[in-house]
């Protein structure tokens, strides 16, 4: 179902950005295309996830900080991506973009495993289970992401046991 509405949104985002490109005089650039489709996709995959776990009205204030990080983390790895695959890049400047794209890939999870925490925590076990199972699908590091969920999952049930 994830995959579908994916793949829907992603092509009608394409459908679009090809009809307003023919449009107007202006081709749209690969980069700027791509930059669409990945916003587009993304923007689908966090709608469905939101819908899956069904949020209660508690939780939904959480969710708009968790949505924001992984949005903007994906913007910026898009740009990063962009930027390494330059044509004019020497080797060694083409690693260097690669070095700094993977360090701000790391600092970027942090980012949204921490704006992810309260929602997180509020969740009950099986939304914790959706979470993990779709949220890892939106980032690159999907094992981190899931490994650093769950040991929130860990931490919390310690800070139960202790009470």
């Amino acid at each position: 179902m994830l995959a579908a509405a994916t793949t829907a949104a992603a092509l009608s985002a394409s459908g679009f950005t090809i009809t307003a490109a023919a449009q107007s005089d202006q081709q749209p650039t690969h980069a700027e295309l791509v930059q669409r489709w990945a916003e587009a996709a993304l923007d689908a995959q966090l709608k469905s996830m939101k819908t899956s776990l069904r949020l209660t009205a508690d939780q939904e204030k959480d969710w708009g900080p968790f949505e924001s990080a992984v949005t903007d983390s994906a913007k910026a790895r898009v740009v990063a991506l962009q930027k390494e695959q330059g044509n004019n890049l020497s080797p060694m400047d083409r690693l260097n973009a690669k070095a700094e794209r993977l360090a701000q890939g790391t600092a970027n999870l942090e980012t949204i495993v921490e704006a992810a925490k309260p929602l997180y925590a509020s969740l009950n076990e099986t939304q914790k289970h959706t979470f993990i199972t779709l949220g890892r699908m939106l980032v690159p590091e999907r094992g981190r992401f899931a490994k650093e969920m769950r040991r929130l999952g860990v931490g919390e049930a310690d800070q139960h046991s202790a009470e």
